[in-house]
């Protein structure tokens, strides 16, 4: 019996891929092989793809998504949320540098805004319309810093920050118009 088992393995190990394939694992192989392709569009959507990218420290080097972050201090570097970090020196969005951004004062306020007491920053770039003093996330993308309202860091034209109000789903209104993801809508 022994005997036996030992050779059905080997000649299973030998079989070439087709040989071996059944209807119950050739899903699985299908799904593996779809999974380390992200560049078929038809994929996109798979959990893989979707992974959490995160810092990894280990010893004197700082890694963002297997790739090295050049520059970073290992020894002072922390990470925020958003995929904001900062070591003692420099501010890095999703591991590369911010330009002209204070590691000190560096704050993340959410949905991929932050300040840094100067400037605001949305996913890693300045916003040079927005005014860092009174600025506020509103949710759902939207933001406002008193003087314009802004949806995903761009400026939403026209809008009356006074009466500007967030609902759900994408949508926002003022005393004049209605808003979807930051558009005017007719």
């Amino acid at each position: 019996m022994r005997t036996l088992l030992i050779s059905t393995i080997l000649m299973l190990s030998l079989a070439t891929p087709a040989e071996t394939v059944t209807a119950a694992n050739t899903h699985s192989r299908q799904t593996a092989s779809v999974c380390q392709n992200p560049q078929r569009d038809s994929h996109k959507k798979h959990k893989r793809h979707k992974r959490k990218r995160h810092y990894i420290i280990t010893g004197d080097k700082v890694y963002y998504d297997r790739q090295a972050v050049s520059g970073a201090s290992a020894s002072s570097f922390k990470e925020m949320k958003d995929g904001y970090a900062a070591d003692d020196f420099t501010v890095y969005y999703e591991g590369k540098k911010i330009g002209g951004a204070t590691a000190m004062s560096f704050k993340v306020l959410g949905d991929g805004y932050a300040t840094d007491g100067f400037g605001v920053y949305y996913k890693g770039r300045e916003m040079k319309d927005a005014t860092e003093s009174g600025f506020k996330v509103l949710g759902d993308g939207y933001a406002t810093d008193g003087f314009n309202a802004f949806y995903k860091g761009r400026e939403i034209e026209d809008a009356a920050v006074t009466s500007f109000k967030v609902l759900k789903d994408g949508y926002a209104r003022d005393s004049f118009n209605a808003y979807y993801k930051g558009r005017k809508m007719d």
